[in-house]
């Protein structure tokens, strides 16, 4: 059988597709070994979840199951429990140091999701690889809790006729958990500042950084994806069709000089508390607060950059922030988007607005007539 059952779930006919298409063949596959065990103790001392393994240990120890801790490439890193279960899984390379990616070794409880980003229990049958029909595993996948980027997953698998209901909800509820420990462990984070409206400045943790505005566009660039980037994701933001991922790379390399372990890779991403002019009218205008937005607009976003990123972000927040002052009639928010701005219709309005008597009426019906010339 090369094909889903009709009556399958749509996520595992989904997968089992893509692990067709990868080449998986359901009758001789096994999953590969490709760390020995002093490589996986290696992993563990500098994988993130180490910090949540005891709190997984201690939630999902049970009779006739193994837990399984897996990282974002779906290497086994750690399996533990039920010795007789897991003599069984190792015979199948249900084990440490084993891959169990879903291009490596099909539709399995792990590896789809981590494809899919979501909790999922793998039945029986559902497996595309039939060595794995014995079995039932319910995994988890764990984010970090500051970016949201998955970390990898925990899992709960055992022989099919010992497997509780109550098991997937378990292992769901343990990822929560976990997430949380990792949440209350972290270290607090460094806050970097980006002030591009108007101007250029940037400091880390109140120290000046000294910045290209290359760096001020993949800095904007990320800002605006807390969740991280590829190289690939990156040179199409900032260079459109032409970009070339070795160039961003190369430009991420000069960036960290500066910036330090603030910037991670696999994905591009910021771990540092992110603050700025542009991020904080971005957060008024989503609340409605137009007054507060129009407060923050100093000006336009990286005037001198053409990166679309920039450009596009740079579009909207001006529409939106002038959309929100024209529409409240305000004149101390008309005035602040006027300094920023010479708009021909903002000023208009201002004339109206402002009686003859008081000064400002003078000084703008005078910038009116310069923006009408």
């Amino acid at each position: 059988m090369t094909e889903p059952d009709e009556a399958a779930r749509p996520v595992i006919a989904e997968s089992w597709r893509r692990s067709l298409a990868t080449g998986v063949d359901p009758d001789r596959h096994e999953a590969p070994v490709v760390y020995a065990p002093d490589e996986v103790a290696d992993l563990r001392g500098t994988h993130p979840l180490a910090e949540a393994v005891p709190v997984l240990r201690h939630t999902l120890s049970m009779d006739d199951t193994i837990m399984i801790v897996t990282d974002t490439a779906g290497h086994v890193l750690w399996c533990e429990g039920d010795n007789q279960v897991r003599h069984k899984a190792e015979r199948v390379h249900l084990t440490e140091g084993a891959r169990w990616s879903e291009d490596v070794i099909g539709t399995n409880a792990m590896g789809t999701a981590l494809v899919t980003g979501r909790p999922l229990t793998v039945h029986s049958r559902e497996h595309l690889v039939r060595t794995y029909h014995g079995w039932t595993c319910a995994a988890s996948p764990i984010t970090d809790p500051r970016t949201g980027v998955v970390l990898g997953v925990v899992d709960v698998s055992g022989p099919l006729t010992t497997m509780h209901p109550a098991v997937p909800q378990l292992v769901s509820a343990a990822a929560q958990l976990a997430q949380h420990h990792l949440r209350q462990c972290a270290p607090r984070r460094p806050v970097l500042t980006l002030n591009f409206l108007g101007g250029l400045y940037a400091d880390l943790g109140g120290r000046t950084l000294a910045l290209t505005l290359r760096n001020a566009e993949v800095l904007t660039a990320l800002a605006l994806h807390p969740k991280g980037l590829t190289a690939e994701q990156l040179a199409l933001l900032l260079y459109g069709e032409r970009g070339n991922p070795t160039t961003v790379r190369a430009e991420l390399h000069r960036l960290r000089a500066q910036l330090g372990g603030v910037l991670l890779t696999r994905p591009y991403r910021l771990d540092a508390e992110v603050r700025g002019d542009f991020l904080d009218v971005r957060t008024a205008l989503r609340s409605g607060d137009a007054g507060k937005a129009t407060r923050h607009y100093g000006g336009e976003l990286l005037a001198r950059s053409d990166a679309p990123v920039v450009r596009e972000e740079r579009v909207d927040l001006a529409a939106a922030v002038r959309k929100g002052v024209l529409e409240r009639g305000d004149v101390d928010a008309l005035l602040a988007f006027a300094d920023s701005a010479e708009d021909a219709e903002v000023l208009e309005r201002l004339r109206l607005l402002l009686p003859e008597s008081d000064p400002r009426h003078a000084l703008v019906s005078s910038r009116l007539r310069r923006a009408l010339e």
